[in-house]
């Protein structure tokens, strides 16, 4: 119920939607004042989540650089999921945008900093349950090289705080309590750092983020609207909600 919840107030809080209500509103009135008004208050709406200079300030203050001084190696580098799925049509595993999570693990992993490259993610969906993502990245891996040993495959959680104490349990059931490198997107820290408290014993490194640290000055990037900016502001949304629906459940 917890998590259904969540899922309604993000459909409720899409800026879009306050768009399209606003001018909607505005059409269907016959009040010429209240028309204006609602089309002056839905222009600057538009604005304001449509540009990409303060989706980007916003993207700025909220994402996490992830841990400073990570240690010289780990047991286990633990990489979040939601970056990927099984293709049953295509008969491969594809990947999404967040997939900067396992690239960067491969590559640490290939560097030796880390020993096992452990998956999380198992399937949110309703309709399809027996297609676990951690599956299909575990098939990935062994088609480019990389050994069955040096995996740990999670694949029965359905959201952070389970892909947490699902990693947990089974990092205990096989005796490993050395801290852990977990791999997950810059604006999904600090939701994933709530979990981790009292959990795991865990360092950051931050993925693929939304923001860009190199600030645009151009009249482009300030006065021209952008999708992309209303994209990013959407899954900023999504990020602060689910931020405090699980502070709310683990505090």
């Amino acid at each position: 119920m917890f998590f259904y919840l969540s899922k309604i107030l993000l459909f409720l809080i899409k800026p879009l939607i306050w768009v399209m209500v606003l001018f909607l509103g505005a059409i269907l009135t016959k009040d010429e004042s209240k028309r204006k008004k609602r089309l002056i208050i839905g222009t600057l709406l538009l604005f304001l989540v449509s540009n990409n200079f303060l989706i980007n300030e916003a993207l700025l203050l909220y994402e996490n650089d992830g841990t400073e001084q990570l240690d010289s190696s780990y047991e286990v580098g633990l990489v979040l999921g939601g970056f990927s799925r099984k293709d049953t049509l295509l008969g491969r595993t594809v990947f999404f945008e967040a997939n900067d999570r396992l690239m960067q693990a491969i590559k640490l992993y290939k560097d030796g900093k880390i020993k096992k490259l452990m998956i999380s993610s198992g399937n949110a969906s309703v309709l399809y349950q027996t297609l676990k993502e951690a599956d299909a990245v575990h098939d990935y891996l062994l088609s480019i090289g990389i050994p069955d040993s040096a995996m740990i495959i999670e694949n029965q959680s359905r959201n952070t705080l389970e892909n947490i104490q699902y990693s947990k349990k089974l990092l205990d059931s096989l005796g490993i309590k050395s801290r852990v490198l977990v791999f997950t997107s810059a604006w999904h820290i600090p939701r994933t750092e709530l979990c981790t408290n009292n959990n795991l014993q865990v360092h950051f490194y931050a993925t693929n983020y939304m923001s860009d640290r190199r600030r645009d000055y151009s009249p482009d990037n300030l006065l021209v609207p952008s999708a992309t900016a209303m994209s990013k502001l959407e899954m900023l949304f999504k990020e602060l909600v689910g931020y405090v629906f699980y502070l709310l459940k683990v505090s």
